[in-house]
């Protein structure tokens, strides 16, 4: 197998202040052609940035599931039933706000969870128009997507320490161990 070069990319993975670093780098060269070094890059379906914040993967999904809110209120214009529309966001808006949620949930901090439950009330109250957010989530028996990815990140814990036990790792920084992995060692003790 061969590297292409054109199509990879380089991320030098950083918390410092500054970015002067990135000149004491040499580029990476696959065929005498250098990398390209990036900022940030996507990584299947996953925006992962050089200081492994989530800031432009949540900007990503909640700009791709805005896109498709457009749909939704074209069907509730074409007389779609309530219970139609609900089935219609669960199936097509909420996978695009949850995908690959636990390797970005556990470290989530609450403004960006704040930004992706925004599309959720905005689809809600497309639907449901005059109703609270907290009675709509009632009246169609649905959580928030806080508590789904809570639910989702619990679940695949359970069945990563099921049947097995890991030793837990040493985890110096609160960033590395609110990571998915460690964070799902500690929690299932």
């Amino acid at each position: 197998m061969k590297i292409n070069s054109e199509k990879s990319k380089e991320i030098i993975i950083s918390f410092a202040e500054d970015g002067n670093f990135r000149s004491t780098i040499p580029n990476i060269k696959i065929d005498g052609r250098d990398i390209a070094q990036v900022c940030h890059a996507k990584l299947l379906g996953v925006t992962i940035s050089q200081d492994l914040t989530w800031n432009k993967h949540v900007d990503n999904i909640v700009k791709k599931a805005g896109k498709r809110l457009y749909m939704l209120y074209q069907l509730k214009r074409a007389g779609i039933t309530q219970k139609d529309l609900v089935s219609v966001y669960v199936s097509v808006v909420r996978p695009v706000l949850e995908y690959a949620c636990p390797v970005w949930h556990t470290n989530l901090p609450q403004y960006l969870s704040d930004n992706i439950e925004v599309i959720q009330k905005r689809a809600l109250k497309c639907i449901f128009p005059g109703l609270g957010y907290a009675e709509i989530l009632r009246r169609v028996n649905l959580d928030t997507l806080n508590v789904r990815r809570d639910s989702i990140c619990q679940h695949i814990k359970y069945n990563v320490r099921q049947q097995n036990v890991y030793p837990l790792p040493v985890t110096r920084t609160n960033r590395f161990r609110n990571s998915f992995i460690p964070w799902a060692l500690y929690n299932c003790q």
